[in-house]
């Protein structure tokens, strides 16, 4: 039952994620630009077009169970990196908005943010552990 619900925890968040920056690319290619990683505009346009479908797809291959020690992983990397990026925003003092949910989540990139990615991360690594590929005897 934990494996099930850490699944559809992720799921849910990685989908709602999605769904809500999947109309505001320009939008999200300028909060990406704000937390100032000197990353080269094309780069940027390429991350802000694709991370909304990515992380639908992510979701729902958590959702149905697919290849759950891919999935899992990738959503415990992709959640690392939120974390390192935000991190990193609010040690240089940003008041960048994370954009985490779309265009409505305006709000300057704090700890709190840094908190519930870290959060977030928890069933990931359950996930990760429960699903690893696990080899009996030959």
């Amino acid at each position: 039952m934990a494996p099930l619900i850490a699944r559809l925890i992720l799921a849910v968040l990685f989908i709602l994620a999605g769904v809500l920056k999947l109309r505001y690319v320009p939008l999200l290619a300028s909060t990406i630009t704000g937390l100032h990683l000197g990353l080269p505009p094309a780069v940027v346009a390429t991350i802000a077009a694709a991370l909304p479908p990515f992380e639908i797809l992510l979701g729902i291959y958590l959702a149905f169970g697919l290849l759950p020690f891919v999935a899992s992983s990738t959503a415990a990397a992709l959640l690392l990196a939120f974390i390192v990026v935000l991190s990193s925003a609010v040690l240089r003092g940003l008041s960048a908005p994370c954009g985490c949910f779309g265009p409505t989540d305006q709000s300057p990139t704090t700890w709190w943010t840094v908190f519930r990615d870290g959060v977030a991360i928890v069933p990931a690594f359950y996930l990760m552990w429960w699903s690893w590929p696990r080899r009996g005897p030959a």
